[in-house]
């Protein structure tokens, strides 16, 4: 197998390697022809190989066909296959984040949102079963998220006609955990295995996990009832669908990929306007980027610290999202309260978006105004502070504020370089600045455990 991507295939330049699955490698290239950049898969060598290998290339090439007959703005484009010594698919390069990434956060995405990203994976299996195509490996990582909310299904790489029957000689195709239980068994797929395939995503969506299939239909569906970001009266309406999704008999499940969205427009307690799918695209070269990059989005505005606390909070909330949400809404935002307001709005549950406003109030984010303002707030704020008695009366170090900054930083985060720098210039003594530096932690625990902390330097 090739080490290093060639430099060329038919008639497209190669550029890197975008990643490598269990049937090919993906290739960053460019149609110089048209100046368009374009993503190549390519069929790995050694399974071309062998007794089965004529088998696996014409399945490889049928993905092709198969997919080229899928125009969609929820599919992944093909725009070209052939064989160049081996067999290529030419595919739309997409910018954006699989869905697998975000379900790896430590945040729970809104309801509107997991059902928005649901409607439009169905949209896009709806379109494709129309013309007798199942995708049979929906999965997280087959699900890109854009950065203006488009959802696009990718890999039809182990898609075949329904009339097919290159499956004969046994071959297991589909990602098991997300697999029907007729996938898994080696019985026929149909498009009702792809709609319980979106049934396993939306419970994962919702609960973090997987079905359990040592458990029963019923037991799994008690997840729901843990998911504190579901209000009580949307999990009684979520529980029929799931139920019906995850049948183990196919003539038991939504029959249709209209069926399904239908019901999950239906849900009670849930507004899809509010639905926020959006995310910024990671370019795959991102740990390879310098910091400063990673600010390319900020208003002049508003310093980088700012935005960059807002998204620590927010993260809390919306996960992954947060950056896209706060760089983009803080363009347009006059003034700290107007962008706040925007802000919040992107939080589903109303408890967690007054913990959100309460956060930011009184960490010291809201005393920051644009970089115009002479003083900050925080500044202000913590003058007052100045005369409160001390018992650590000496000089702060170099070391000693690098040590309180890190420990700022695990409640307030990235705010807290800033604030000890601004701060230490009204605090000289140790104990004052201590002191000051507190008030801007929100959550009292959190405020003596810092105290604490501190006090020992």
């Amino acid at each position: 197998s090739r080490h290093l991507p060639p430099q060329r295939i038919a008639k497209y330049d190669i550029e890197r390697i975008l990643g490598s699955g269990a049937m090919g490698v993906v290739y960053k290239a460019c149609d110089s022809q048209i100046e368009r950049t374009v993503a190549i898969k390519v069929l790995h060598e050694h399974l071309r190989k062998g007794d089965q290998g004529a088998e696996l290339e014409v399945r490889f090439l049928q993905e092709a066909k198969a997919a080229a007959r899928c125009l969609h703005p929820n599919i992944v484009t093909i725009f070209d296959f052939g064989s160049d010594g081996e067999p290529y698919i030419v595919m739309e390069f997409v910018e954006g984040i699989e869905l697998k990434a975000h379900l790896k956060s430590d945040t729970f995405i809104s309801l509107a949102s997991a059902t928005d990203i649901c409607i439009q994976v169905l949209e896009a299996l709806g379109h494709a079963h129309e013309k007798g195509i199942v995708h049979r490996d929906i999965k997280p990582a087959n699900i890109i998220l854009l950065e203006n909310g488009n959802v696009k299904v990718s890999d039809f790489g182990v898609a075949r006609l329904d009339t097919s029957d290159l499956t004969s000689t046994g071959f297991m195709v589909g990602t098991p955990n997300y697999m029907s239980p007729e996938g898994l068994q080696g019985k026929p797929a149909d498009a009702r295995s792809d709609l319980y395939s979106v049934g396993v995503l939306f419970f994962e969506l919702l609960t973090k996990e997987r079905p359990s299939r040592e458990m029963t239909l019923d037991q799994n569906l008690e997840a729901l009832n843990g998911a504190r970001h579901l209000s009580g009266q949307s999990i009684r309406s979520i529980k029929p669908i799931l139920r019906r999704a995850l049948q183990l008999d196919p003539k038991q499940r939504f029959q249709t990929s209209a069926q399904f969205i239908e019901q999950l427009k239906s849900i009670d307690d849930m507004d899809l306007t509010q639905a926020t799918t959006a995310h910024f695209p990671r370019p795959a070269n991102y740990e390879a980027r310098p910091p400063v990059e990673t600010n390319a989005l900020s208003s002049s505005q508003w310093s980088d610290d700012l935005l960059a606390s807002l998204e620590h909070s927010l993260a809390r909330y919306v996960g992954p999202m947060a950056k896209l949400l706060v760089r983009k809404n803080s363009r347009s935002a006059s003034s700290l309260d107007q962008l706040m307001a925007n802000l919040t709005r992107h939080i589903p549950n109303e408890d967690e978006r007054s913990q959100f406003m309460q956060s930011v109030e009184k960490s010291g984010i809201s005393q920051v105004e644009p970089l115009s303002a002479s003083v900050s707030g925080a500044q202000a704020r913590s003058t007052s502070l100045a005369d409160q008695p001390t018992q650590m009366a000496s000089a702060i170090t170099e070391s000693q504020q690098q040590q309180i900054t890190d420990m700022l930083a695990f409640h307030v985060g990235p705010l807290a370089s800033r604030l000890v720098k601004k701060m230490s210039k009204q605090h000289p003594a140790l104990s004052d600045l201590v002191e000051a530096l507190a008030r801007h932690i929100p959550d009292h625990n959190e405020r003596n455990q810092f105290l604490a902390k501190a006090s020992k330097l």
